[in-house]
């Protein structure tokens, strides 16, 4: 499992990079050094810790709702009191303005006020009918109860480092489960920040964090965990998984994929513009459900892209690296990823340019003229780069979405036309959709959040996340005061009833050629009935 952690890692050129040795611990110096030492003993200090996490939830305190109504609090008053630092350890990594950390930050705090809002309906017992086969007396009751799973694990990712730990906390908590969570070491002091305000503001008798990468990493995953919640690529998905189903673990995956943004001929541009922009530049391009291409109708590309680069001038300057909004890339090691996948590329540059990149800084660059078989819209980009496809109609977008990634994470449409947005979802099939902007679907705590197929499996916000981390509970509750005998009969007299258990529960007392003709009958009776009645009431 080690072995095939440090190898995905290091080849794969997504979400993830090989970290390096100042954003780790000893640990992984030890695994490149062939040792296991550090590995045992990491192994050794997480077994302790989750027996006492284990612990902690057998003694029923996370059950209590006070309990969770105190957690879902206190990480609103963590937010409240320490937003502005939360916020410089993510642009640490990822620069940009101010407002850069409210993506960090919001999505938390909104969301622990829409679980205290919600707790009391989403925790009560569910009624469900029960059926008069379960019960002829109709005395028995049924329901569904939404217990917690117990101690669960958040592997949170580097691109929104601290949202993405503590908004997963959130439904972790409001279900009533002890946490785990493991931060990325690639954004370093963000990973510090989530450690050192775990242990401050929660209760660490149930909430606890670990830093640290690989080593770390692999021996968390050796653990038997009650649910297991991962967002970063498939790749490292798929280990997660493998691990996951030696204890047959369940696992929330969000993952991503090439997000697609199909303008179709009846589209206003000016909300196109504006809101692509909104998903594709916001921190620089590294959101999971960013737009990675763009399917426009031939008429409108050459708009399209003007009104693009004006978009981009009047937001960022006539050089996006000297303004103080733009971001950065997280690494030289993804700059260069995503440079290469753009030198390959036979698009002509419309603006930006590898020839721009400086450090961390990649331009926004908006390419034209791209090939549908090249590595530029095969891979996702996760960064500043846009290509710009043309189509003839919102209908032939299709095959190519479905050609390109067929299950991505989020698809876009921007028309006007109801029937061509028809076409487009009834051809494709991703985790979420968003018609006529970028992003917003995820903003609606109502709707569910997350992938299919290679984009992920399992959902997150709201309720959505409170089930995920939940158990729904069959309860049955059967009648004693008037039926004290089973369900099933005494294999004898079981065996005398065959014939009419069969007409009363399989095939009826007339047979199926004559039911048409039988129930026209009882109609035909009933009404004849209720007009004898009707007539016998007039007469008198």
């Amino acid at each position: 499992l080690k072995l095939q952690f440090l190898y995905l890692i290091a080849c794969t050129p997504r979400r993830y990079t090989t970290p390096t040795p100042t954003m780790t611990t000893k640990g992984f110096a030890a695994v490149n050094a062939g040792s296991n030492a550090a590995e045992g003993v990491a192994i050794a200090g997480y077994d302790k810790m989750l027996g006492e996490l284990r612990a902690t939830f057998n003694s029923g305190k996370t059950r209590d709702l006070k309990w969770r109504r105190q957690q879902l609090q206190a990480l609103q008053r963590m937010v409240e009191e320490n937003h502005e630092a939360m916020g410089e350890a993510v642009r640490a990594t990822h620069e940009g303005g101010r407002a850069r950390g409210l993506g960090d930050i919001l999505g938390t705090f909104n969301g622990a006020q829409f679980a205290l809002d919600n707790l009391d309906a989403w925790t009560k017992d569910e009624k469900v009918a029960t059926p008069f086969m379960n019960c002829p007396t109709m005395m028995a009751s049924s329901y569904i109860r939404k217990e917690p799973k117990g101690v669960v694990l958040i592997m949170a990712p580097w691109n929104y480092p601290i949202e993405l730990c503590f908004s997963v906390l959130v439904s972790a908590l409001a279900a009533g489960n002890c946490v785990v969570m493991k931060p990325s070491e690639i954004t370093p002091k963000a990973a510090a920040l989530i450690s050192t305000l775990t242990a401050k503001y929660l209760d660490t008798s149930a909430i606890r964090v670990v830093e640290g990468a690989i080593p770390e990493t692999t021996a968390l995953l050796k653990l038997k965990w009650d649910h297991i919640f991962y967002t970063g690529n498939g790749f490292v998905a798929r280990i997660v998984m493998k691990a996951a189903a030696e204890h047959l673990t369940p696992v929330t995956l969000e993952l991503g994929g090439k997000s697609p943004v199909i303008i179709d001929k009846s589209a206003k541009m000016d909300a196109v513009v504006a809101r692509v922009s909104q998903g594709k530049w916001y921190n620089a391009g590294q959101t999971c459900i960013a737009p990675d291409y763009i399917l426009v109708h031939k008429e409108r590309k050459a708009e399209f892209v003007a009104e693009m680069k004006k978009w981009l001038e009047t937001s960022y300057g006539a050089d996006p690296k000297a303004s103080d909004y733009y971001g950065r890339v997280v690494n030289t090691r993804h700059v260069e990823r995503v440079a290469k996948l753009l030198k390959e590329s036979s698009g002509e540059v419309q603006c930006g340019g590898a020839d721009k990149i400086d450090g961390t800084y990649f331009p926004p660059t908006i390419l034209t003229g791209v090939a549908a078989d090249e590595p530029l819209l095969k891979e996702e980009i996760f960064g500043p780069v846009l290509p710009v496809l043309e189509i003839d109609s919102a209908a032939d977008a299709v095959p190519i979405v479905n050609k390109v990634c067929d299950r991505p994470l989020a698809l876009y449409v921007f028309s006007e036309d109801a029937k061509a947005t028809k076409s487009v979802l009834d051809g494709t099939l991703s985790g979420g959709v968003c018609i006529n902007s970028t992003l917003d679907h995820i903003l609606n705590p109502h709707l569910p959040f997350g992938g299919v197929g290679e984009s992920g499996m399992g959902t997150s916000h709201g309720v959505h996340g409170f089930n995920e981390f939940s158990h729904k509970r069959a309860v049955l509750k059967q009648d004693t005061l008037i039926n004290k005998q089973a369900a099933v009969p005494p294999p004898a007299q079981t065996e005398k009833m065959y014939d009419t258990l069969v007409k009363v529960l399989i095939t009826g007392f007339v047979p199926k050629e004559y039911r048409a003709v039988a129930k026209n009958a009882a109609w035909g009776v009933l009404l004849a009935s209720l007009f004898y009645c009707v007539k016998m009431v007039v007469s008198e």
